[in-house]
């Protein structure tokens, strides 16, 4: 790394977040951490189809969803308050083991057992995204964290772009039971070298700050700004999910091309989040959100004013180059108005209420759909999210964080990171 450096530390680029002891292992695992559950609501559909019908295999999907959202909070703080190795291996088994569980049962089993396995399964690693995000952060310098998000940004986009597909060709070969199978050694897999990824001590349970942040109230106050954004945000993604067919339809074009117009979105957006860490950009994070989030939103908006396919994979390639930056963005704006031993529960919270936004895109889309057309539903959802989003922007202004300023944002061992390391400051600094 010699020569690399920018006034005595790194510069942001993604050669020194992997050199770092361990960085190149953390973003192994969070792919096989992601994979499952981005596999899971196309594999739990499949599974119930073939155990009972379409409609159970909805069933388990949306439970298995519901079990993220509930229990995301809870599980995150899990990760703030204990040894970080031992939680990630506890929830990444018992999820294997569930979805274990649910392969062999499936076909045998009563609904409500399903359901509850099902819940199971989304519930038991729902925090281990935030914990694993809240370690990246807390073991990367402060000026490399947005490379570091960004990395992690691409890898997920990258990871929803293959991974649903696999769960498809895994049906078409093997079964349902099969895809159910390779997505529980997904999940087991990084319990063989969990003690490899980078990690911090938790936080002292005595102090006065980690008891004041025990209070789940008081984390909302601090996040419900940010939390709400991310709802918003997911919301727009998951309308534009659910109306594009629709609007495909109306214009003439096959639903069909719905597929290939949300992979330009995926690949714009994994682009885009490469092309966001690589150098540090001017403003605070509340400032870059100020200027794009106007932009997305009028972004989808769009597609009710074109009747064109292209025009239409255009618009979302544009909505995804978009996208991924302002997700990293309200990461980076999280940390900042949370204190590090709070940084898990307030990922997991953000990974919540994007599951909630999600939802509701949902359900608002088709009722939507029941009473206007798909052009009109694509205004709404957009002027929804712009006024859910002006919320937040004003909620985060208006609430500062400086009265839990005495915990620091910063570590020993990501404060000895600043500059380059000698080879194996990590291992030595990490708690097993």
């Amino acid at each position: 790394m010699t020569g690399n450096t920018e006034g005595g530390a790194l510069k942001p680029s993604y050669r020194n977040v992997l050199a770092f002891p361990g960085h190149t292992t953390w973003y192994v695992a969070a792919a096989l951490v992601r994979a499952p559950v981005v596999m899971a609501p196309l594999a739990l559909v499949f599974l119930g189809y073939t155990a009972q019908s379409f409609t159970v295999g909805g069933m388990l999907a949306a439970t298995h969803a519901l079990g993220e959202a509930a229990a995301a909070p809870f599980m995150g703080r899990r990760f703030d308050t204990r040894p970080f190795t031992r939680q990630l291996r506890l929830a990444l088994s018992i999820e294997a083991l569930v979805f274990a569980a649910l392969a062999i049962s499936a076909a045998r089993a009563p609904l409500p057992a399903l359901l509850a396995l099902a819940f199971l399964a989304g519930a038991a690693a729902s925090g281990a995204p935030g914990g694993m995000r809240a370690q990246l952060s807390a073991t990367t310098p402060e000026h490399l964290r947005p490379t570091a998000l960004s990395l992690e940004s691409f890898l997920g986009q990258s990871v929803w772009a293959i991974a649903p597909p696999l769960a498809s060709l895994l049906y078409a070969q093997f079964s349902a039971v099969g895809a159910l199978l390779v997505m529980a050694a997904f999940s087991a897999a990084p319990v063989l070298f969990a003690h490899r990824i980078p990690h911090t001590a938790p936080a002292p349970p005595d102090t006065a700050q980690n008891q004041h942040l025990v209070r789940t109230a008081s984390l909302l106050r601090l996040a419900w700004p940010t939390a709400l954004l991310s709802a918003a945000i997911m919301f727009l993604i998951g309308t534009a999910d659910v109306l594009l067919p629709a609007r495909l339809q109306d214009t003439g074009a096959s639903p069909a091309l719905a597929g290939p117009v949300m992979t330009a979105f995926a690949l714009a957006s994994a682009l885009a989040a490469l092309l966001y860490g690589i150098r540090r950009w001017p403003g605070t994070p509340w400032g870059q959100t100020l200027a794009l989030l106007p932009a997305v939103t009028a972004v989808f908006a769009l597609p009710a004013l074109t009747d064109n396919p292209w025009g239409l994979a255009a618009v979302f390639a544009i909505g995804g180059f978009l996208y991924s930056p302002l997700m990293v963005i309200r990461n980076l704006a999280l940390q900042q108005r949370l204190p590090q031993p709070a940084w898990a529960t307030g990922f997991s919270l953000l990974y919540a209420a994007a599951g909630l936004g999600y939802g509701a895109a949902g359900l608002m889309g088709a009722i939507l759909l029941h009473i206007a057309d798909s052009a009109t539903a694509f205004l709404a959802c957009a002027v929804t999210t712009g006024l859910f989003g002006v919320a937040s922007l004003i909620g985060e202004r208006l609430s500062s964080p400086r009265t839990l300023t005495a915990v620091p944002n910063s570590t020993p061992l990501a404060a000895a990171q600043a500059t380059t390391p000698p080879p194996g400051i990590q291992h030595r600094r990490t708690v097993g």
